[in-house]
């Protein structure tokens, strides 16, 4: 007899599956459902331009910590939504034109674990970032920045867009 190529096969073992789940939690910090609500806003109302998550202040989860218009984001600066000192994960919508083929977005996650940071911020981060980038479906690309010149804008669009492209920025609205 032939297999059916179409047959998924077997599903997988209970403990393959409770081993998997240890694994993202393996740091022990949750994730906020506001983090996930926050970013389903982003992805699919397009309501903010910029998320920044951070650890809570007892180290239970990962909360939001700042929301930004593209507006607020292109006049602040994505290195001023960080903390010199503490490690922060941030999801930009970045937008870019393509000439003839048009504008185009992506989700870019970017993990901020600076090299001046404490170690143990720095390990709390590094371990729960698998976990949260999990979570966030529909993410793009990855950035990591350990040094603030990595967070300017211009860094994040060199490393995300694709060669070629200019970046859109849209303006505040006048009232």
């Amino acid at each position: 007899m032939v297999p059916d190529p179409r047959d998924p096969g077997p599903a997988p073992a209970p403990s393959v599956l409770r081993a998997a789940a240890a694994a993202a939690q393996s740091s022990g910090i949750g994730i906020n459902s506001g983090v996930i609500s926050a970013f389903e806003d982003m992805k699919l109302r397009r309501t903010h331009a910029f998320l920044v998550f951070k650890i809570s202040e007892d180290g239970s989860q990962i909360v939001v910590d700042t929301s930004l218009t593209s507006a607020e984001a292109a006049r602040l600066g994505s290195e001023a939504t960080y903390d010199r000192f503490e490690g922060r994960y941030g999801v930009y919508d970045l937008e870019y034109d393509q000439g003839l083929d048009g504008v185009r977005s992506k989700l870019i996650f970017v993990s901020w674990n600076p090299n001046e940071g404490k170690i143990r911020s720095r390990m709390m981060y590094a371990s729960s970032k698998g976990a949260l980038r999990q979570r966030l479906d529909g993410i793009h690309s990855e950035v990591q920045c350990t040094d603030a010149s990595e967070l300017a804008f211009e860094s994040l669009f060199e490393a995300a867009a694709p060669k070629g492209t200019t970046p859109v920025i849209k303006a505040a609205k006048e009232e």
